[in-house]
């Protein structure tokens, strides 16, 4: 009776959480550790790699967490990251990608309070985490990076277009993104499917607030980057890094501390 009981309440939960009944294709990874999932998700097929800029106390500390695709914790890196900018100031983790047996992630300063937002990218070795690069990027709060068609593209918190940077990380473009943002922020994931950019809204942090602002659809023709829809993404608190991989997309749900797996966007 216990375990019927239990299904129904896992049932029950999952369907408020998507706010449209639509359960299918839908599974979830709870953290081990309270704010874990709390900035960025990648995969490889095998692992699925958490971006933290929060410890269990809610301090600012950068931490990698590692799952099977199954959902079973293998091992977190806590302090992945511990450089500041310049001026000594903290420098959070974004999202995360899997690029070529390598895992990349956004890092910035505003966070910190800094009066000039600055990032970078940084790459680690697959799968011993091994940090064995990082990029200056520029000014803004670079919240995501991926590769399409030998380039690397980065999207922002606090600007609205995306940048297109060579295989060193030196800035070629940039070019807008005319979707408004509501005052949660702007953009915090991405991935391309072709010339398709799917790029994710920041979120509320915590349940009862607003429900996730969308995942935002362009399509690319090599000049400009045109809106085709907004999609409502799975769940109420999916408003933070996305991945797409192996034809799964995988979501950070803040404030449910979970990672959400579909295979489908709607």
């Amino acid at each position: 009776m216990f375990r019927i009981v239990t299904a129904i309440l896992i049932l029950l939960t999952l369907t408020a959480c998507t706010d449209n009944g639509a359960t299918s294709g839908i599974s979830m990874i709870p953290m081990k550790v309270m704010y874990s999932a709390w900035q960025g998700v990648a995969s490889d097929g095998r692992y699925i790699y958490i971006t933290s800029d929060r410890d269990g106390n809610f301090n600012l500390s950068n931490t990698i967490s590692v799952y099977g695709v199954d959902g079973k914790f293998i091992y977190s890196l806590p302090k992945a990251y511990k450089k500041t900018d310049s001026n000594g100031n903290f420098m959070s983790f974004g999202d995360c990608t899997v690029i070529n047996d390598s895992l990349y992630a956004t890092v910035y300063n505003f966070n910190s309070g800094a009066k000039k937002t600055v990032s970078r990218v940084v790459k680690y070795d697959l799968p011993n985490l091994k940090m064995v690069a990082e990029y200056e990027i520029g000014d803004g709060t670079a919240e995501s990076v991926t590769q399409k068609d030998s380039f690397f593209w980065v999207v922002y918190h606090d600007k609205n277009n995306i940048a297109k940077f060579d295989l060193n990380f030196k800035l070629i473009n940039e070019f807008p993104l005319l979707q408004q943002f509501e005052e949660e922020g702007g953009y915090q994931g991405i991935f391309f499917i072709g010339n398709d950019l799917f790029v994710n809204l920041h979120g509320s942090n915590k349940f009862n607030e607003k429900y996730a602002q969308g995942l935002d659809h362009y399509k690319y023709d090599g000049d400009t980057f045109t809106f085709v829809e907004r999609i409502k993404p799975p769940v109420y608190g999916a408003g933070q890094g996305i991945e797409y991989y192996g034809g799964k997309y995988y979501w950070v749900d803040r404030p449910g501390n979970s990672i959400v797996i579909r295979d489908k966007l709607k």
